[in-house]
């Protein structure tokens, strides 16, 4: 009985995000069919889901995505990359290392389709290599900070709603950005460092922390001060916009857009399926940690996703007696984060391939390539760590 109330939801989820019916609306559905087989009755359900929308933990998610959100259109809005390739080409010598670096540093600020943002950076830099292999150099590089960074909306859910601080998931996790960068230099480093004469310059590379400096303090707030991490990303946009109050007027045309409604559907769906996983007892301990996410990412193609799916469901393994247990956090998020960069479902992997005038089906064996050494190194650095 207990893997119809595991399997059933499962591929009902699955149908529901193959015929492209948005995360908001499938997390709900699969909450709500879980509980119907575990036993609840409509009503119970039904204050369940209410009560998700006045949360705490639902407050702090909202509050932390919102922000991160409006940071990035607020700093977008103000130009402030236009002179990322120079600097970065400046910094680092190599067009090859400053065309990484430029899609890791657009990394730091987590926003849907980002590597939209880095990818006319990488094309200045790398003019000798394919399209394909351009995309897949920034489609990689974009993400390695995903593993520890606590801005990204999956890494706030881990920490609002299983309590780990960001400080260990940096301890813990931080290998795994190394190991991963590692399996990019393969693409990377395809062509010979190259001199660009128009991308000369003579801007101060400490220009890059007037950039910077809005996610610094949120960063710095949450893992060396130890402020809530929904508070820490609120005072930086506080701070940034009081300082750059030209740009201010964005802010309503953002608030008012359709995606912050969904917003408001996705997390309180994210909290809700996890109450729903928890207080059904479908969690099993035969689940596989790492196949479960791994399953989960390339479904969703978004980190948020895969963890507010397949966490509560591997619960059992997670935390032990009120613990959580950092390795097979480790593991499971490996896995998860692995089938996210597979995903053909993923936004940066579809909006990119038009900027780049080429095809998923050109780019994909760069990825599987780049995809089986971070396995290995992960599954490596697992066992290590164990």
């Amino acid at each position: 009985m207990i893997w119809i109330q595991i399997v059933i939801p499962i591929l009902l989820m699955v149908v529901l995000l193959a015929k492209k019916v948005r995360l908001e609306a499938v997390l709900p559905a699969g909450a709500v069919f879980m509980a119907l087989l575990s036993g609840m009755n409509i009503l119970n359900i039904g204050t369940e889901w209410f009560k998700t929308f006045i949360n705490p933990r639902s407050i702090e998610l909202f509050i932390i995505i919102l922000s991160v959100m409006l940071l990035g259109e607020l700093m977008e809005k103000g130009k402030m990359f236009g002179r990322m390739s120079a600097i970065f080409l400046k910094i680092f010598k190599d067009n090859r290392i400053a065309a990484a670096a430029s899609a890791a540093f657009i990394g730091f600020l987590p926003m849907p389709g980002g590597s939209l943002i880095s990818a006319p950076f990488v094309d200045k830099l790398l003019p000798d290599y394919e399209p394909k292999v351009k995309m897949a150099v920034n489609y990689w590089y974009r993400h390695i900070w995903e593993y520890f960074f606590p801005l990204y909306a999956g890494l706030a859910w881990i920490i609002t709603v299983m309590k780990v601080s960001p400080f260990d998931l940096f301890r813990y996790q931080f290998g795994m950005t190394i190991i991963m960068a590692a399996a990019g230099l393969p693409i990377l480093l395809r062509h010979k460092k190259i001199v660009i004469p128009e991308l000369a310059t003579k801007e101060n590379p400490l220009k890059l922390l007037v950039i910077a400096w809005p996610i610094l303090l949120a960063v710095g707030l949450s893992m060396f001060l130890s402020l809530d991490l929904h508070w820490a990303v609120l005072i930086s946009l506080v701070a940034f916009t009081i300082k750059e109050k030209h740009l201010a007027v964005h802010i309503k045309p953002f608030v008012m857009k359709k995606r912050t409604v969904y917003l408001i559907f996705l997390v309180s769906g994210m909290v809700f399926f996890d109450s729903i996983v928890r207080g059904s007892g479908v969690s099993n301990p035969a689940i596989f940690v790492f196949l479960i996410p791994f399953i989960c990412g390339f479904l969703t193609g978004i980190t948020v996703g895969f963890v507010s799916i397949s966490f509560p469901i591997i619960y059992p393994f997670l935390v032990v007696n009120g613990v959580v247990d950092m390795d097979y956090l480790l593991l499971g998020f490996i896995g998860g984060f692995l089938g996210v960069m597979m995903s053909p479902m993923h936004l940066c992997l579809i909006v990119t391939t038009d900027f780049f005038k080429t095809t998923l089906r050109e780019v994909y064996p760069y990825l599987i390539k780049s995809g089986a050494i971070t396995l290995v190194g992960g599954l490596t650095y697992y066992l290590a760590s164990y």
